[in-house]
């Protein structure tokens, strides 16, 4: 896929032409903990599970989120070449304070630009970095109701629980690998792999939280590969 990416640095753009609509897409990167940690803490406080079995499925929902972000970054996230290209052929001929959504040709560029492409665009916005509430609630609570059906009543609140630490968990690191960085070795490489991501490969390291998936389907770069055999 070709690389267009406009700007690595923290600029933003206006998406909407409701000046309300605009507002609600601009996000906090502290809002999903306002919103979720409560919601966790209930969860595991009103499990029925033992504290082993808990511990347990709060790990099992970890790895359950590595796998939902890796497949939901990559088949839901982006879209084809054609339309990610068409779709920047748009902005980039846009002034910053003129609306984008209206201006785009068809809903799935509209769709790919509102779920992803306007931070591959503008990879560095702070304001747009985490999931809007408007999104991120509705989809937790269509996986909850998965839970449910598929684990049962008394396995949900700790794998549930789990999941939501998980999205946590990628939020942060999604905020801090395009913001503050991260000190350790380990936040480096994820850093270090998110930036292929964006600006040499997006066809590749789709995984931001774990590198799991990516090995697992083999949509690891060269590059990262190298790097995890020498860790």
């Amino acid at each position: 896929m070709p690389k267009h990416f406009v700007s690595n640095d923290d600029v933003s753009v206006r998406m909407f032409r409701s000046d309300f609509v605009e507002r609600l897409s601009h996000v906090h990167p502290v809002v999903p903990h306002v919103i979720f940690v409560p919601i966790i803490a209930t969860l595991l406080w009103r499990a029925p599970t033992s504290a082993i079995g808990s511990a347990g499925l709060v790990l099992g929902g970890l790895l359950l989120w590595t796998l939902v972000e890796y497949v939901m970054h990559k088949h839901a996230f982006h879209a084809p070449d054609r339309v990610m290209t068409e779709t920047h052929d748009v902005v980039a001929r846009l002034a910053r304070d003129e609306p984008v959504m209206p201006a785009l040709p068809g809903w799935r560029h509209k769709l790919y630009f509102v779920a992803h492409g306007v931070h591959h665009e503008y990879p560095s916005d702070t304001t747009r970095l985490v999931m809007p509430p408007g999104a991120s609630i509705p989809l937790a609570l269509a996986f909850y109701g998965a839970f449910r059906l598929l684990a049962g009543r008394a396995r949900t609140p700790a794998l549930f629980a789990g999941f939501l630490v998980g999205y946590l968990i990628y939020d942060t690191i999604h905020y801090a690998v395009h913001h503050p960085g991260l000190p350790t070795a380990f936040g480096r490489y994820l850093k270090k792999r998110h930036h292929r991501h964006h600006f040499l490969d997006p066809d590749s390291d789709y995984g931001v939280s774990s590198p799991i998936w990516d090995a697992v389907f083999g949509t690891l770069t060269r590059a990262a590969r190298t790097s995890e055999r020498a860790r």
